[in-house]
Formats: structure tokens, C-alpha cells, sequence
């Protein structure tokens, strides 16, 4: 029997407040340098996603125009091929 996604969201907030709430003051230092290299690794993560969606997009498309001519010649309707 698969879990409730309302389980899995109330154990993880459960386990949240238990993490703020037990974490003591965390006296850490952060080099000024590691936000900048934080920020490329974020902008090479947005745009490799972001070109793998662009990438697959034209995929989706012709499977989109391919249903839909499916589709017209299912229920005999003209379609236009310029879509």
C-alpha cells in the first residue's frame, strides 16, 4: 500500500521542528569567496537544466503534433500541418 503524500509532508515537518529546536548556536565562519563560488555552481546547475528542457522541448512538441494527427485521423478531421 503506497504512503499518503500527507504522511511523508507531516513526518518531514515533524522532523523540521525537531531539527530547529535541538540545534544549538552554530558559531560558523563563511569565506567570502564560498558565495561566490556557490553563485557559478547555481548558474551552471540553472542553465544545464535549463538547456536539457530546451533540448527535449522539440521532443515534446512532435509528440504533441503526432497525437494530435493521431487524433484527426481517429475521428476524421482535417488537420493543418503547419502546427
Amino acid at each position: 500500500m503506497p504512503i499518503s503524500h500527507h504522511v511523508i509532508i507531516a513526518v518531514l515537518c515533524r522532523g523540521l521542528a525537531l531539527t530547529v529546536l535541538m540545534t544549538g548556536s552554530a558559531e560558523a565562519y563563511i569565506d567570502p569567496g564560498t558565495t561566490g563560488m556557490l553563485s557559478q555552481l547555481l548558474y551552471i546547475l540553472f542553465y544545464g537544466v535549463l538547456g536539457v528542457f530546451l533540448y527535449c522541448l522539440r521532443y515534446i512538441k512532435q509528440a504533441l503534433v503526432d497525437g494530435k494527427q493521431y487524433l484527426s485521423k481517429l475521428f476524421g478531421q482535417k488537420v493543418d500541418d503547419d502546427s
